[in-house]
């Protein structure tokens, strides 16, 4: 039975993360970050001395949109690479003294910012979804095609 793209998962999903990215990218305009770029940072904040490789992982980007990300970061003085002692050809990725003082003014109010948005919804409510969220992501729609 034909449905409209507006009635598909992934067109729902993609309009909210829209949305939230615009929204977000407005508050972060100010600090000169965009939403992709502060969650960068808060992955580096949250795994430390993580390199290039992991945090592509972690975030579920190919490596080379990690690296053009972290270019500018270091560009913008917002990110340092510190070389591997183990591994030359290597390098992790740690906050530099700017973004030390920037986040720290940041993360706080985007704290307070997801808990007010948790907030609207019930805990349940919030795991089921994240549970569907989870559930979408492992589904292959093309294995049977």
């Amino acid at each position: 039975m034909p449905y409209s793209f507006k009635d598909s998962l992934g067109f729902q999903v993609n309009k909210t993360a829209n949305v939230m990215r615009s929204r977000f990218n407005y508050f972060l305009k100010s600090y000169g970050l965009t939403a992709e770029q502060y969650v960068i940072l808060k992955a580096i904040n949250e795994n430390a001395r993580v390199t290039p490789s992991q945090l592509a992982e972690i975030l579920g980007k190919d490596k080379t949109t990690i690296t053009r990300m972290i270019e500018t970061l270091v560009k913008n003085d917002f990110v340092q690479r510190h070389r591997s002692t183990s591994d030359r050809r290597s390098h992790t990725l740690v906050y530099s003294p700017k973004a030390t003082t920037i986040m720290a003014d940041i993360i706080p109010i985007t704290d307070e910012v997801i808990g007010k948005m948790r907030k609207k919804f019930t805990d349940q409510d919030l795991e089921c979804f994240l549970s569907v969220l989870s559930q979408l992501r492992s589904i292959d729609c093309l294995e049977d095609l």
